[in-house]
């Protein structure tokens, strides 16, 4: 595990985090990680920020950034392996030339007991709709936003 620093617990409950883990690929890979406990459950978004080298993206490795984020979770929101819901985050902070619309990729990981696995077929976008009835009902703040309360260089 690699030091996963800042971490700020929101007053509403939720997790702000950044996270680091050694990307399949081979190299040092980063992200921003929101964690939002709900009824028992948790909403997962990682969203990917423009500092992460391309060649290491948060949708090749969402097992990687999983593993990095289960033991936040764990920590912070005491959080089961099997009820936690995993989603990509992209959009214009996530990329240096990026201006496309935010995008959430739903990323149905399977939990063996020991970590997690993926099916890169079993990805699909969400609607706006269904990334708002996730959330149950809250908006997300601003990625750039988020990046600053954590103290993270934009």
């Amino acid at each position: 595990m690699t030091s996963n620093v800042p971490v700020v617990l929101q007053p509403d409950g939720h997790l702000d985090a950044m996270v680091a883990w050694r990307h399949r690929r081979g190299g040092q890979a980063q992200c921003l990680v929101r964690l939002y406990p709900f009824d028992g459950r948790i909403v997962a978004v990682a969203s990917e920020i423009s500092s992460n080298d391309d060649r290491y993206g948060i949708a090749d490795d969402m097992p990687g950034v999983a593993a990095e984020a289960l033991h936040l979770a764990q920590e912070h929101v005491d959080a089961d392996p099997h009820r936690i819901t995993w989603l990509a985050h992209h959009g214009a902070f996530s990329y240096h030339d990026a201006f496309d619309p935010d995008t959430f990729t739903l990323i149905p990981l399977s939990w063996d007991g020991q970590r997690y696995e993926d099916n890169l077929e079993a990805h699909r976008l969400l609607s706006e709709r269904e990334v708002y009835d996730l959330l149950g009902g809250q908006t997300l703040e601003p990625v750039p936003r988020v990046l600053a309360g954590l103290g993270w260089p934009s």
